[in-house]
């Protein structure tokens, strides 16, 4: 299958193999969102996070990741953060020009932010339960506390399963309408009980609800259940496939460890 061209987003080799990047984020910060080159679990896992790392001229040291638990918790990442676990969170928002942030996913939401000031950035991991939570908001509410402005913020929704995709039952539908009212439009009707989700729109519709510019929001609406010679898909392809990664560095001068 030919990988089709993504409005807006660019196709890249490098030493992570091949990689999507927002033309509009690029001139903000370095970013990838990564492919089936990488598998980053298993036995590669070790040499899959180097390559990912020497893609931003780092160590795979200098990768800070999480454990993801499908909530709203952001974790700050500051120069001279001491790191030496991998703390709960799905959002982690950094000030820091030497470490590179990295949320991993296999069909939910990766969201990269950047200030267009370069004065932080932030990665997001958000499936059904954390867009529900309002993950996208809190991080878009942590960069503000450290100093950025919701305007100033260019966003880039990468890979993940799409509408075309994604079928959810009632009980997911309510726990977002309880969210909000608004909700009923990331839905669309497919058969009894259950629903298509449209989780590109939600969180678009959050980084905008948040303060973002929607000229600023960027949906690559690449759908990773529907390109699994690109992709890999949790849905598709059960619990052993690989991970995808969306990781993103703050501009600034980096000090070699």
């Amino acid at each position: 299958m030919t990988t089709p061209v993504v409005d807006g987003f660019e196709w890249m080799q490098g030493p992570a193999g091949r990689i999507l990047q927002s033309a509009q984020l690029s001139g903000v910060a370095r970013h990838a969102f990564t492919t089936r080159d990488l598998e980053l679990r298993g036995g590669r896992s070790e040499s899959d996070y180097e390559r990912l790392a020497s893609l931003f001229d780092r160590s795979a040291a200098e990768l800070v990741t999480v454990a993801q638990v499908h909530g709203r918790r952001v974790l700050m990442v500051e120069p001279g953060t001491s790191l030496t676990d991998r703390p709960e969170a799905d959002a982690i928002v950094s000030l820091d020009p030497d470490r590179v942030i990295v949320v991993r996913i296999a069909d939910c939401v990766p969201v990269l932010l950047a200030d267009r000031r370069g004065r932080a950035v932030a990665a997001v991991h958000a499936g059904w339960r954390g867009t529900s939570a309002g993950v996208t908001i809190a991080a878009v509410q942590a960069m503000a506390d450290a100093g950025v402005a919701p305007g100033d913020v260019i966003a880039a929704i990468g890979p993940s399963i799409g509408p075309c995709c994604y079928q959810v039952d009632d009980r997911v539908r309510t726990t977002f309408l309880g969210m909000t009212p608004d909700a009923a439009a990331w839905f669309s009707e497919d058969g009894p009980g259950h629903w298509r989700l449209d989780l590109w729109q939600a969180n678009a519709d959050q980084l905008e609800t948040a303060g973002v510019d929607p000229a600023a929001i960027h949906v690559s609406r690449f759908c990773t259940a529907d390109h699994l010679d690109t992709c890999f898909s949790y849905r598709r392809e059960g619990s052993g496939t690989g991970r995808l990664a969306a990781a993103i560095v703050k501009p600034g001068n980096h000090t070699r460890r």
